[in-house]
Order: structure tokens, then sequence, then C-alpha cells
């Protein structure tokens, strides 16, 4: 099947899993933790408690983050305010439909049983880091971090924080999120450039939760690739064995950007009791609920 990428509000083509080739992501070696020793940060050498009161942070950080954390709680009970966010991405190009709330909390869930937690946790385990602890550490550090999976509602240095922390397995997701602020990318550029000068407010905490000494010149790197061309191929990290399972790779591929996770999300039932039935009889992510074009890949390689 032929796919046209579509363009954003700016002329730029809109990052999506359109321009997706499986082999990007089952061609993706584990090579990175082979010089573990050469990459490591603090994260891997330091003691727990010492890396716990790193992320806690100081008095002024901890007053930073418990207002974007009120900022967080009041966008989720605030609809006026969602409404808002969602309504700029779909000004931006990257919604067609906005979903209901109904179908963005439950596609949440998905999101994270299918995809986040699988695949971090798979990650996390060739990198010899307890997921438990490294979610301890995250909450500390930013707890508005964690407490929206598909990030409409926390502030903008929420997104990027936890760009920063978090060494991700696909940052498009997060850096559309960004346009939702008209200087996010600016800003995001800008912090990057401090984490790997040093001088960021936050830097002793984040990096007692980054654990690839690498990754915030990779991710720079790959920033203002995206900031030229958003199309540009997408950086895929290596995610353990999770994507020996075909179903976590679906649920990758169509939760890996905004636009991909938006369109699943509208093809949800739109009830309570549907959505339960959903929940109860999908362990795996339903491809019912997936792209024609990425489902063809996966049909043509035997996958599903």
């Amino acid at each position: 099947m032929k796919v046209v990428l579509k363009k954003d509000k700016f002329g730029r083509f809109i990052a999506d899993n359109k321009n997706i080739s499986l082999d990007d992501y089952l061609l993706q070696s584990d090579s990175e933790s082979e010089n573990e020793s050469e990459t490591a940060t603090d994260r891997l050498k330091q003691h727990p408690i010492k890396l716990m009161l790193r992320a806690i942070g100081t008095p002024k950080i901890i007053l930073n983050k418990t207002k974007r954390l009120a900022i967080t709680l009041f966008n989720t009970f605030y609809y006026p305010a969602m409404k808002k966010r969602l309504n700029r991405l779909k000004e931006i190009g990257f919604i067609e439909q906005i979903p209901s709330q109904k179908q963005l909390w439950f596609g949440a869930y998905d999101m994270l049983r299918y995809f986040i937690s699988p695949g971090a946790a798979s990650y996390y385990k060739t990198k010899n880091i307890n997921f438990t602890f490294h979610q301890i550490l995250r909450f500390l550090n930013d707890p508005s971090g964690i407490s929206d999976p598909i990030g409409i509602r926390v502030p903008r240095d929420t997104i990027i924080c936890h760009l920063l922390e978090v060494v991700h397995a696909n940052p498009v997701y997060d850096l559309q999120l960004l346009d939702q602020f008209d200087d996010g990318l600016d800003e995001m550029e800008k912090q990057t450039k401090q984490m790997l000068d040093k001088i960021h407010p936050r830097y002793n905490s984040i990096m007692a939760i980054t654990e690839d000494v690498n990754y915030h010149q990779n991710l720079l790197d790959y920033v203002k690739k995206y900031r030229t061309n958003p199309a540009e191929r997408q950086m895929v990290r290596a995610s353990g064995m999770a994507r020996e399972d075909a179903y976590f790779l679906l649920a990758e591929c169509m939760f890996g950007t905004l636009v991909s996770a938006f369109r699943y999300f509208n093809r949800l039932p739109n009830n309570f009791s549907d959505l339960l039935k959903h929940v109860k009889n999908n362990p795996k992510i339903n491809p019912v609920y997936c792209d024609e074009w990425i489902l063809e890949q996966f049909y043509e390689k035997d996958l599903l």
C-alpha cells in the first residue's frame, strides 16, 4: 500500500509511522550494551540512597516540580485546559479527530501495558537496572513526568525533563508534544545543550537517572535533524528482547509517534462497557485498531 506523508501547518512533513520500516527495528542491535563500562553514568555506579537524594534535588527544584505537578493535576481535571492542548495539536495537523475522554484514558492504559512498560523493562534488564527502583527515581525527580502517559496535560518543561532523563526508544512522540508550545523545540535544543555543557539547573538530578553518557549528544543531533525535517529517519534505540514479540513491535509502531497513537485512540470503542471488555479480552494489542500500512509489513514478514 502506497502511503503519503502529510504536512503540518508549518509546511513540514509530519513524522509518522507511515515512513517507518520494520527493518529499522528488526535490524537494531543491542551492541550499545557491549561497551557499558565506557558509557555508564553515575546511575549505574552510585549507591541507591545517594541517587535518591540527587533525584529529590534542592529546595528550589522541589518547589519547581511541585508547581508542575499542580499544573498537571489541574489540566487533568479541568477539561477546557486539556481541550486547548488537543485543539492546538489538531490545528498543527497531528490529530485528525480529537478522541473522547474515555478513549484517551483507555488509550493511555493500552500505551502503558502494550508498549511503555514492557519495552522499558526489557531494555533496563539489559542494563542490569532494577525497573521498579528506576521508576522511583523518576518519581522523585519529576512526579508530573509519570502522571500522564500521553503527555497532553503536563507543562512544557516536564516533557523536556522526561526526554532528558529517560533514554528513549524513540523520542518522536514527545518532540511532537512540544509543538503544543511555541518555544517547545527551541527550549528542547537549548536545554539539551545545557546538559552537555553540565550547566542545566537540574543536571545533577537528571544524571542520577540517565544511564547512557552518550544519550544527550545523540538526542541533540536528532533534535536538530528533526527540526529541519521531522520525517527524518527516527532515532530508534535497542530495546532488549521485547521486539522478539511481534505484538510488542506492533504496539511500538503504533505508539511511537503522536500521530499514529491518536489514530489508535480514535479507533477504540467509545463506551465504558465495550472499553472494559476490550481491556479484559485483549492482553496484547489488537490489530483491528492498528494502521493498515503497518499491518501489511507484518503480514509480508509472517510476523502475525
